[in-house]
């Protein structure tokens, strides 16, 4: 392992509202990646004693989806899913590799569907022991040259597999303005090979990455709304019994803007205990915030401001056994980027935020994502851009 640095004090931040420093230390160690060189679009996934770890690289017939999984404290060789020539790769719209349990798996990649930049199918594929695949197209049937993607993927009682996905098939396909109808949020349950699809949300947010999460006996997700006067907050909805709840507000930011920040969501939980963290720029003023519900996410409290003053966003959000709520950001500096971390207690007090790597605010540095290994260790992926694009990862020893 290569040891990339210790942490010393949390930095002030800019208002006595805000959450004051406190001494912290942590330690980052780099581990060997499994990803090869040119790759990006890290993805972490955890299910019961099983942490996958997922990214794209460049394969002789385009790009290829690969993953490993976290054993003995490292990661296993890796693995091919499928690869091909016309897919759709992206900074901000990620791939997936996903356990359910009991041996099952889901994945889910993006391909080009027309001339149009933004038109792209999401493609799935199942798998019984994480070796063979069985392709079994899109979990959309509207067959339109239209943006779909920014899935979400989710076990469901009785070993059910579902998803949820950003659908613009109301949209016009000129460009990525969409002057047609409006982005929409759908939920897929897959039964055998096929998709059984509903529309959640009539007009969302265009390009912002979905969320979900089981607290206790309801899914949570989480995405940015878009209202008629363009204003795009985030809003929680609540899979229950078997039916979706109205969605509510996780906060009324009030951030009105006309296009869409690919900037989404993330959201965390322990039982009823759910941690929604995300990036606004209400009033001209750019925050990472964390809101916290101790009702399963039926309504939140007031938010926690997280960042140091000049945050890209970029946000995840994992609940530790130990050290409460762990949320990372990426935060702009003079010499470019670093993503940060900030403990959160369950009883909502921020601790002093953490430097966590190096990184970049350009947008081939991608979404870093934190995990929570088997062995209670908290791991990091990120894309490292310096003198190329490859997927990285890291231990992190929290003091």
């Amino acid at each position: 392992m290569k040891r990339l640095h210790v942490l010393l004090p949390g930095l002030l931040l800019l208002a006595a509202c805000e959450p004051q420093p406190q001494a912290a230390e942590l330690m980052v160690q780099e581990l060997p990646t499994p990803a090869a060189t040119e790759s990006l679009a890290p993805q972490l996934f955890a299910f019961a004693d099983i942490l996958s770890l997922s990214w794209l690289e460049a394969s002789a017939e385009g790009h290829a989806l690969r993953y490993s999984l976290w054993q003995d404290g490292g990661w296993s060789e890796p693995r091919l899913v499928a690869s091909g020539g016309d897919w759709f790769v992206n900074w901000a719209d990620m791939p997936g590799v996903m356990p359910a349990g009991d041996g099952n798996w889901l994945a889910w990649w993006l391909q080009k569907s027309g001339a149009d930049p933004y038109a792209y199918d999401i493609q799935l594929a199942l798998s019984v022991d994480g070796d063979t695949w069985r392709e079994i197209g899109t979990p959309h049937a509207d067959s339109t040259p239209t943006e779909h993607g920014f899935v979400s993927a989710f076990a469901l009682p009785g070993g059910r597999l579902g998803l949820a996905w950003l659908d613009g098939r109301n949209t016009a396909s000129s460009g990525h303005e969409h002057h047609g109808g409006a982005m929409t949020l759908r939920h897929g349950e897959i039964d055998g090979d096929t998709v059984r699809e509903q529309e959640l949300d009539a007009r969302v947010c265009d390009c912002c990455q979905t969320d979900a999460v089981w607290a206790n006996d309801a899914l949570v997700l989480v995405y940015r709304d878009r209202d008629e006067n363009e204003v795009r907050d985030i809003r929680a909805r609540r899979f229950a019994n078997g039916e979706w709840e109205e969605s509510v507000l996780v906060h009324a930011d009030g951030w009105r803007i006309p296009g869409c920040p690919v900037n989404g969501p993330a959201v965390a939980a322990d039982g009823d205990f759910v941690a929604v963290a995300w990036f606004t720029a209400a009033e001209g003023k750019p925050q990472v915030r964390l809101a916290l519900s101790r009702d399963g996410g039926r309504s939140f409290a007031a938010p926690l401001r997280l960042d140091d003053g000049a945050p890209e966003g970029r946000v995840d959000v994992l609940v530790h056994p130990r050290h409460g709520v762990l949320a990372s950001w990426l935060e702009k500096t003079g010499e470019g980027a670093e993503v940060r971390l900030r403990k959160v207690s369950r009883d909502g007090r921020p601790g002093g935020s953490l430097r966590l790597v190096a990184s970049s605010a350009e947008r081939a540095s991608g979404f870093p994502r934190l995990g929570l290994a088997p062995d209670g260790r908290l791991l990091m992926a990120w894309t490292d851009t310096a003198g190329g694009r490859q997927v990285r990862t890291a231990a992190i020893t929290l003091d």
